[in-house]
């Protein structure tokens, strides 16, 4: 059913005569009423609509603030304390030049690293 739809949607839309048919269709009186019916309800709803977009927008920014104020306490606890380790994973600390994310092994990259460490 599926193939079929995609196959008379692909008429309409890639073919002069599919265009002319949409034409004609979308001159049609019921089309065009229905079309202002829809216009005039997104028009009524549109004030309510804004207010909850805003509203959610002032939601996700609060949100959001909070969640930076978190991660800005977070790190500032921890970072005091010498030979500690980044924060965030996969980052480099600078404190001891490492370049990994993982394991006691740190590496420099301008020495290559033996072969069969990991």
């Amino acid at each position: 059913m599926t193939f079929l739809a995609g196959i008379g949607v692909g008429y309409l839309i890639g073919s002069k005569a599919g265009r002319e048919k949409i034409r004609s269709l979308w001159n049609d009186p019921k089309v065009q009423d229905t079309v202002n019916q829809g216009s005039e309800w997104a028009k009524q709803k549109a004030p309510g609509i804004q207010e909850k977009v805003t509203e959610a927008a002032k939601d996700a920014a609060a949100s959001a603030k909070d969640a930076a104020s978190q991660a800005k306490d977070s790190l500032s606890a921890g970072g005091g304390k010498s030979g500690s380790t980044s924060a965030v994973a996969g980052t480099a600390n600078p404190a001891d030049h490492s370049h990994t994310s993982g394991g006691g092994t740190t590496m420099d990259p301008a020495r290559p690293q033996p072969e069969g460490r990991p």
